[in-house]
């Protein structure tokens, strides 16, 4: 799950402190899960959090394709029914999973 959540973040276009905020964690953390320090666990809130970020790129992936490029315009760009700039708005608590159950809901033939 660590490794999933350091490549969801980085194919988000989220840089290391943005994904730390996602997570609930400190900058040093991030650093300590990508040396293999300190490895994410599923029954911590970090770990809750970790795994719905790698469920909003897998939903962004099946709506923008293998287009990584396309799925960081997306993150990184306002989106009026999000009310927001996704990639700042999953920063909070409420927003990951607003986002998550937005992609879930996007038709893939029409996009986002």
């Amino acid at each position: 799950m660590t490794k999933g959540a350091l490549r969801a973040g980085a194919q988000l276009g989220l840089a290391h402190a943005e994904l730390a905020q996602v997570l609930h964690l400190d900058a040093q953390a991030i650093s300590a899960m990508e040396a293999g320090i300190e490895p994410l666990r599923a029954d911590t809130p970090s770990g809750q959090r970790a795994i719905t970020l790698i469920k909003i790129h897998q939903a962004l992936t099946a709506n923008v394709g293998l287009d990584e490029e396309a799925g960081k315009r997306w993150m990184a760009s306002s989106n009026t029914a999000l009310g927001g700039i996704p990639a700042s708005l999953i920063q909070t608590g409420e927003a990951l999973g607003a986002v998550l159950d937005y992609l879930r809901r996007a038709e893939a033939p029409q996009g986002i």
